[in-house]
């Protein structure tokens, strides 16, 4: 059978009508010419008017995957380490190893109902390890949790100021206690410190690829980074601009998937097989039974769609956005019980 697959935390719900709007009318002029003069941007104005942060401390690419690249291009095989959490994002591991860079883990803690990053063993470690980069996902894929304020500080403290400190923030915008203006600030303080967004996940143009950097006034220095001499894509950039200003349909869409995540955990909670714990991201990591694990693949096998991913042994992560699928699986996990 083939399946829907739809278990890498798209938002299937689609982008705002202004996207699509824009998309339909892009100009053909703007097809055939690059931007005016040099290092041209239609999308780094409008961010650092959005973030009050100014434009040469913005770097946009072509999704967080690109701007990775140049992240981890900068370090030196065999020599520099990079510092992350355990239960982190896969291509970290796949990328850096075919970099032939040393990657360590801090501890991640599973708590009753969340998990949390163990700021202590971070910072042991960056002052043992003396890592070229300290890397955090926040909230973070699999286990939804994310940092907060005070434990990122501690690190910026503790890390030497040539060090590359990384807030990966490509899950942005399902966490309707998230302070970001708190966050931001932090650029003003910290010349080390990169922020990273995605327009793939909140503004679902994962097909299109485009994301961005909010820099500390030193971040480009250590990268030894310039932007796109002939400019970057035209379209991306008008559309990105779009879904920017589409704040009332974003923040809708936003409400849906908190709403049916928090839905989702409560009623996977209900069972005795299945243990779901707190997300601020669209998804949810649920840890399976190992008696109902059998069962459960046998049900999943049955489905014609597919929003869950066994991301080790015993964990399964379920994307979440669009209650016609969690519903289903959700009608699964009740009869395996």
């Amino acid at each position: 059978m083939d399946k829907k697959l739809l278990n890498r935390n798209e938002v299937i719900q689609g982008p705002s009508p202004k996207v699509l709007e824009t998309s339909r009318n892009f100009s053909s002029e703007h097809i055939a010419l690059y931007f005016e003069g040099y290092f041209g941007s239609t999308l780094i104005p409008k961010l650092s008017k959005i973030f009050q942060l100014p434009e040469d401390q913005i770097i946009i690419g072509y999704g967080l995957e690109d701007i990775f690249r140049t992240i981890f291009d900068s370090l030196k095989p065999d020599n520099d380490i990079v510092l992350t959490h355990e239960f982190h994002y896969t291509y970290y591991d796949k990328y850096l190893d075919f970099k032939k860079i040393k990657l360590e883990n801090f501890r991640l803690i599973e708590n009753q109902n969340d998990f949390t990053f163990d700021i202590d063993d971070c910072l042991r470690k960056v002052g043992e390890l003396k890592p070229k980069l300290v890397l955090i996902t926040s909230p973070n894929n699999p286990t939804g949790n994310s940092t907060n304020l005070a434990d990122l500080q501690k690190i910026l403290n503790k890390a030497d100021k040539a060090t590359l400190v990384v807030l990966d923030e490509a899950y942005f915008g399902f966490d309707e206690k998230y302070n970001q203006q708190d966050f931001i600030a932090l650029l003003e303080k910290h010349d080390n410190l990169m922020i990273l967004r995605s327009f793939s996940k909140l503004y679902a143009l994962a097909g299109l690829r485009i994301g961005f950097a909010l820099c500390g006034k030193k971040v480009k220095e250590i990268l030894r980074y310039q932007n796109f001499y002939l400019g970057g894509s035209r379209l991306l950039e008008e559309i990105a601009i779009a879904a920017l200003e589409s704040d009332e349909y974003y923040e809708k869409l936003s409400s849906e998937v908190i709403s049916d995540r928090q839905n989702f955990v409560a009623e996977v909670n209900k069972s005795k097989n299945f243990k779901a714990f707190d997300s601020k991201a669209n998804f949810v990591l649920v840890k399976v039974e190992k008696t109902a694990k059998p069962i459960l693949e046998q049900e999943l096998d049955k489905m014609n769609f597919l929003i869950s991913k066994f991301v080790s042994e015993e964990f399964m992560r379920i994307s979440i956005g669009s209650k016609q699928y969690t519903e289903k699986l959700l009608e699964v996990l009740t009869k395996i019980g």
